[in-house]
Parts: structure tokens; sequence; C-alpha cells
């Protein structure tokens, strides 16, 4: 039994250490893996680089590569399991579409050129500050505040 192919909008969080070496490279690990495993490429490409909302693994930031594929479940598995094994990819989506939209067709498979993508160093961990019990609790001067209160409405 054939398995039929699906659209797919795919979205890869790439290691800015290996984008920093070679953007082109790490793009190309992403779509080699993509065809290894029998899905088309119609798009890939520079999404953004940006801050992560959280940690990721000690990774603040990310480069994030934009993809439109056309492939079988299974394919997608397999590539999925190969980029969480090897490669610069560590977090990987693929949602399914009914289209690829016309002016991602356009773009197609992204060369940048030269100094077109600035990776920031990542940013420095913030170390949290130490909370105490009694920091969370309100002082004693407003515990009384509110006893009193409390007594004074039972009496009325």
């Amino acid at each position: 039994m054939t398995e039929n192919k699906h659209i797919y909008q795919a979205m890869f969080l790439l290691d800015n250490q290996e984008v920093r070496k070679s953007y082109a490279e790490a793009r190309d690990w992403i779509r080699t893996t993509l065809e290894k495993h029998g899905a088309e490429v119609s798009v890939l490409r520079l999404w953004a680089e940006r801050e992560l909302a959280y940690p990721i693994e000690g990774r603040r930031r990310a480069t994030y590569l934009l993809g439109w594929i056309s492939a079988t479940g299974q394919a997608v598995n397999e590539a999925k399991r190969e980029m969480y094994l090897l490669g610069p990819a560590f977090r990987v989506l693929f949602l399914r579409a009914d289209e690829i939209p016309q002016e991602e067709l356009e773009i197609g498979i992204q060369d940048l050129a030269e100094g077109e993508l600035v990776i920031p160093e990542d940013i420095p961990e913030v170390e949290e500050e130490e909370v105490f019990a009694e920091d969370l609790a309100p002082p004693v001067e407003e515990k009384a505040a509110e006893e009193n209160s409390s007594e004074k409405a039972k009496k009325d």
C-alpha cells in the first residue's frame, strides 16, 4: 500500500553555533535529510534569527528556517527522528497545509548574500535571585493590622 503525500509547512530551529560556521551548510543538511527520506522540498528559507521564548538545552537564541515540503507521514517521521539525533536542528515542527502559498514558491530555496544574516552572541545567563519564605510573607506590621481589622469586623 502506498501512502499519500501531503503538503507540510515546516519550521526548523537551528543551533546558532552551527549557523555561524555556515548557514548554507546547515540549510543544505536539512534539505538533504528531507530528500533522503523521500520528501520533495519546494521552499527552504531564512525566517528569522531571534531570542527563544525560554531556554532550550542551554540555548537562548536560534535561527528559524521555514520550509514547505511534500511528503508522506512516514517520510516526515523518519526525517524528524534523524534531525533530533544529528545535525544543526534542535527543534522541528511540521504542520499539514492545503497548499503552498504562491509568494513562498517564488522564494524557493533561498541563498543569502554575504552579511545578510547577522547572528548576535548568545545572551549571557542571568543568575536567578534567591527567594526566601520570609520574602513571600507579608511584614509583621501588615499581619497585625489585618488581624485587628478582622477582629473588629467580627465584633460589629
